[in-house]
This record gives C-alpha cells, structure tokens and sequence, in this order.
C-alpha cells in the first residue's frame, strides 16, 4: 500500500494571483489563494478559516484563454480561463475555470495548452465535432 508521502505529483507550475491587493496580502502573508498545474490536473486552492481545493483533470479542460484588463497590462499581469469540457460526466462539465491575476499569463496559458494537449495524448482520446 502507498503512503501518501510516496505519490509524485510532478508539479509542472505553481503560482498565487498577484494584483495590487494580492501583492499586499502576499507581503503580510494574507494571500490564500493558490494555483497548480501537474502532469495530470489543475489544481485551485482558496481561503483560510475553511481550505477548499479544486481540482480539474487535465483531460476534460480545453480552450485555455487569456484576458488582461487595462490596469493588468500596466503591471504585467493577467487572468488565464479554461473550460471544462461540456462532454464531461462531470457536473462542472460546461463551466469557466479562471487563474487570476497571475505573473507571466502567456507562459501560464501556453504551459497549461500544451499540458493539456500531453494529457489527452497520454490517454489516447479523441474527440469527435458534431456537424
């Protein structure tokens, strides 16, 4: 039997929103909120007194997209989103996963395309356009 210390999560990306405020929440250690991005899945971690952690297979996401507001292009930020594929079983399955305020989004969207595209791959799955 594994113990947990045993699992290799691969962690290809790891991050935390870095806007004005989350800088200054950052600075007085008060920024609970983190991403990561593995070999097999996204991973979103938010708040204090109640931790919550979502998790996303790679496989079912798709589309990774990137905005930037006016106000994040003057500091060198932006927002990344991904949808979880409508063909899911999931009942998130059609739903908007947005990484805010991150340092570097281009490389942070193009490193989660090409995750996703390796994921897929891995698993041999294909999938077929209704026409």
């Amino acid at each position: 039997m594994k113990k947990i210390e045993d699992v290799d999560f691969e962690v290809l990306w790891e991050g935390v929103p870095s806007g004005l405020w989350d800088q200054f929440l950052t600075l007085i250690h008060m920024n609970f909120t983190k991403y990561q991005i593995t070999a097999d899945e996204l991973i979103v971690m938010e708040g204090f007194l109640k931790r919550k952690s979502n998790s996303y297979e790679l496989y079912t996401l798709k589309d990774p997209d990137m905005t930037e507001t006016l106000v994040e292009r003057m500091i060198g930020i932006g927002t990344v989103s991904v949808m979880v594929d409508s063909h899911s079983s999931s009942e998130r399955a059609g739903m908007k996963v947005y990484l805010r305020h991150l340092k570097n989004a281009p490389k942070v969207r193009k490193l989660l395309r090409d995750a996703i595209e390796d994921d897929v791959n891995e698993r041999k799955i294909t999938y077929f356009d209704k026409v």
